[in-house]
């Protein structure tokens, strides 16, 4: 607890639940402000001041004070795209570009998805959310393929984190992606669809919950137009934003142009679903007659630098991201499935492969897309994405003692290329401390790991998976 201080030209000071002092505050604000010395006053779910200590402390009484030790300070990261209740899956299935993709005729993923459970997806969906807290990471959304939404949405809750969920895998063409019929719970019908379609969107009647909906179709060459417009109208309607997978690889866009007899984002444009409440994912394989109706409609781009590399996309593909970004697209990443990699690495992973095409793009650009461009995707722009007052108090905490941290000249290069997450000391979402020096504040994380553990030997087992391992004396 502090006493009460003299307000500056002898204000009686205002009261407020916390305030953050000693950080390096980087805001994100329109001027992209940063406070070598910075404060950050918080009441109750909100920011209401931020700016130098000298000038923001005297101005507040708190209930309680935390230095951060000269640590950066910045908003916490928004991921766009994560499939939650796959989280378990990782190092289930071959890496290896030669591994057979499919087995007993059906693909590795559907099998994982058919032997899932909602306890399953609820272990799957905990472990994800801690892993993104301690990441640096405060928000995410969904990606339409939880078989059960409220899994997830009960699994944010209890870590924590802020969270979008969605209809689950809502699709009507049974046709060119196999998992549309393998998947025996979420048929690709258009009564089904239609039916699914908007669900979730209750959960957004209050606003200053942490667990939010967005719509979604599945994507990749599985609507039909008469389901993408109403996917369109439903988001319109509802002020929210519409994901999709789109133009992930070569498969699924020559699926699309022989269905559509030309080039999806082409298609789309003409028959009015694209528009600046859009957010659709990978979008690797964009043709020249693509490149302006992607730019015009003010659309956001959700990209995966991991899966760009992991699949070897730009052997056949360049990446054009940053022409995007230069063309003044909204970009945001997603993470989609945390296969060889955690969260928070995708700017790191966007910087390198950039770089390795002899492109670039600056570590203030990530970070910018890393929060101000995941809460635009995510359709939350007006609540996170940066350190201002009336903003949602969603804020991290970095270490400064870290030989990572040091000699600490340059702090975006730092936080966004050097230290990516191994510096998170302290998560607030919504104001609620969520991680205190490292560890959660609401859960017993090793019961979740014990848990998630457990989860995934158990889908292993029904899903008739045999792990190889290259050494054979692993058991």
């Amino acid at each position: 607890m502090t006493g009460p201080r003299a307000g500056a030209a002898g204000r009686i000071p205002a009261v407020c639940d916390l305030l953050i002092r000693n950080g390096c505050v980087i805001t994100m604000d329109a001027g992209r402000r940063v406070y070598r010395s910075g404060a950050i006053a918080v009441a109750g779910a909100n920011i209401v001041a931020v700016g130098p200590e000298t000038e923001i402390a005297p101005c507040f009484q708190a209930l309680r004070e935390l230095d951060a030790g000269g640590g950066i300070v910045h908003p916490g990261l928004i991921d766009a795209h994560y499939h939650a209740t796959l989280h378990g899956s990782r190092g289930a299935l071959p890496d290896a570009p030669d591994a057979a993709p499919r087995t007993m005729g059906v693909s590795d993923f559907s099998r994982w998805l058919n032997a899932l459970t909602d306890e399953d997806e609820y272990a799957s969906a905990l472990h994800a959310s801690l892993e993104f807290l301690k990441n640096g990471t405060t928000c995410f959304m969904e990606g339409g393929t939880a078989f059960e939404p409220d899994a997830v949405a009960q699994a944010a809750r209890a870590v924590g984190i802020r969270a979008s969920v969605t209809d689950p895998y809502v699709w009507d063409l049974d046709g060119e992606v196999p998992m549309t019929h393998e998947l025996p719970r979420v048929p690709a019908t258009s009564a089904r669809a239609h039916a699914t379609l908007g669900r979730q969107l209750w959960r957004n009647a209050d606003g200053r919950d942490t667990v939010h909906a967005h719509v979604a179709l599945y994507g990749c060459a599985t609507a039909s137009d008469e389901l993408s417009l109403a996917a369109k109208a439903c988001a319109d309607a509802h002020g929210t934003v519409l994901c999709q997978h789109q133009s992930f690889g070569l498969e699924d866009v020559e699926a699309d142009d022989r269905r559509l007899g030309r080039h999806p984002l082409v298609h789309l444009a003409d028959i009015g679903m694209l528009g600046p409440n859009c957010s659709f994912v990978h979008m690797n394989i964009i043709r020249p007659d693509e490149v302006a109706p992607v730019v015009s409609s003010g659309m956001s781009l959700i990209w995966h630098p991991g899966n760009f590399l992991y699949y070897g996309i730009g052997t056949r593909h360049p990446c054009q991201m940053p022409e995007f970004l230069r063309a003044g697209v909204p970009i945001a990443f997603g993470t989609d499935v945390a296969k060889a990699w955690t969260m928070g690495e995708n700017g790191w992973l966007a910087y390198v492969s950039t770089r390795g095409d002899g492109k670039f793009i600056a570590a203030e650009e990530i970070l910018e897309m890393q929060t101000l461009g995941g809460a635009r995707a995510v359709g939350l722009s007006d609540r996170i994405g940066s350190i201002e007052p009336g903003k949602r108090a969603d804020i991290v905490i970095r270490r400064s003692d870290l030989p990572e941290c040091q000699p600490g000249l340059n702090p975006i290069h730092d936080l966004v290329l050097i230290n990516r997450s191994k510096s998170v000391d302290t998560v607030l979402v919504n104001g609620v401390m969520v991680l205190r020096h490292g560890v959660s504040t609401l859960i017993d994380e090793g019961l979740a790991y014990k848990r998630a553990r457990e989860s995934a030997r158990a889908v292993l087992g029904r899903a008739g998976f045999s792990l190889a391992h290259r050494w054979s004396h692993i058991d």
